[in-house]
């Protein structure tokens, strides 16, 4: 594929510069927009690309186009050159990971792969499994603060080709897939999220040590950094040959990070509204995304019935009910009404329903304050709640390791 001078889209012009990555069936060219800022661009070479990589090639564009989450690569623009190869453009980074593998401080080391689980959890809560993950598709910028996982060519390498390596022991061809996990050698393998929690522990192993997790004597992140020496059980787990025995999510990873003190890990969950990953103590309740309103009133046989844009449940009326000094008609305050689905009916005479109304109006945004702060402050309450459990679970685990080690018989 000849190297282009510039690139087009219906947003921008980019000056192509050079070269920065090459892979079986495109490139990767450092790149300048009309704005004058520096950019990377990924074209698909069309040539070389069977229909499977062109599908693949736009699964990527579309999920990192799509993508929010500030651990994952984001697409910024797109289009075609003037051959018709596709292409998209993304923020350049300084470097991949593989940079900084073995040349940081223990708790630097630490730091990228916390969020580099942040990133491969958010892919796998969007129905996303990388079955890449290598220091070389991690990319690290602003210093080393900012991590993204990138190349969601989703087994971009061929799967074909590895099963031949494998089956023909080829050493060389082997070597460009030392991060695979073992379900990934074999034909016929369900390949699930849990070949991304093997190559995680490979990873982690590395960061620290410097060298790849293979084999039974391998060096332990223990013999580096013996302040960080229980993650070598976390490693082992990781590390299983069959996916049954390793962990079964990032988050379960997670949780076995926090009993073990890292409070600052951030347990993720897809918000339920906006369908982006984000950290379980955010709140993605309808009820304060959009908050209650009136949106219909009707008054019948005596009876006053306030229709609301959302179904109210148990918290909302609690919030109504304790939401402190409020003004009303006698005998119909908040406690008095009767609430079902969108609904809150009271009986009102004919000349005391605008009144009534009136002060229902008063009462909501007051109310949805208080439920917002009610939710939110029940998030943090069941988060500090569940960590302290995490943290109680490996003292016990502990301490029976410690009994059963000392035992004579």
């Amino acid at each position: 594929m000849k190297k282009p001078k510039n690139l087009r889209t219906a947003f921008a012009v980019y000056s192509i510069q050079d070269c920065i990555g090459e892979g079986g069936s495109g490139l990767v060219y450092r790149a300048v927009d009309d704005a004058d800022a520096t950019v990377a661009i990924k074209i698909l070479d069309s040539k070389k690309a069977t229909r499977d990589k062109l599908k693949r090639f736009e699964n990527e564009y579309r999920f990192c186009a799509r993508n929010k989450h500030p651990n994952i690569i984001v697409v910024l623009d797109y289009g075609l050159t003037d051959g018709g190869d596709p292409f998209f453009v993304m923020p350049l980074y300084d470097h991949s990971l593989r940079q900084m593998v073995g040349k940081v401080e223990a708790k630097v080391a630490f730091e990228l792969f916390t969020k580099l689980l942040d990133g491969v959890e958010a892919a796998h809560k969007l129905g996303v499994i990388h079955r890449d993950i290598k220091p070389e598709n991690i990319l690290i910028g602003n210093g080393g603060k900012n991590l993204v996982v990138a190349d969601f060519g989703i087994a971009r390498f061929e799967e074909e080709e590895l099963y031949t390596a494998v089956e023909t022991k080829d050493g060389s061809r082997l070597a460009n897939f030392q991060y695979a996990a073992p379900e990934q050698r074999t034909r016929g393998k369900n390949i699930d999220h849990r070949a991304d929690i093997y190559t995680l522990g490979l990873v982690l192993n590395e960061l620290f040590t410097s060298e790849l997790a293979h084999g039974t004597n391998f060096k332990t992140i223990k013999s580096v950094s013996p302040e960080y020496e229980y993650l070598d059980l976390i490693v082992d787990k990781m590390l299983q040959q069959d996916p049954v025995y390793r962990y079964q999510s990032v988050d379960e990873i997670k949780k076995e990070l926090i009993a073990r003190g890292e409070e600052h890990i951030a347990r993720q969950k897809v918000d339920r509204l906006k369908s982006t990953v984000i950290a379980t103590t955010e709140v993605d309740d309808p009820l304060i995304d959009d908050p209650m309103r009136i949106v219909g009133i009707d008054w019948n046989n005596g009876v006053l019935n306030i229709r609301l844009n959302h179904s109210i449940n148990q918290n909302w009326i609690w919030a109504i009910n304790n939401m402190g000094g409020y003004s009303s008609l006698m005998g119909k305050g908040p406690e008095i009404f009767q609430y079902s689905g969108n609904e809150a009916r009271i009986s009102a005479s004919a000349n005391q329903t605008q009144a009534v109304l009136d002060h229902f109006k008063q009462w909501i945004p007051r109310a949805n304050r208080v439920y917002e702060d009610k939710i939110q402050q029940d998030r943090e309450l069941a988060e500090r709640k569940e960590r302290e459990q995490l943290k109680q679970r490996i003292q016990k685990e502990e301490e029976r390791a410690n009994v059963l080690k000392n035992l004579k018989f």
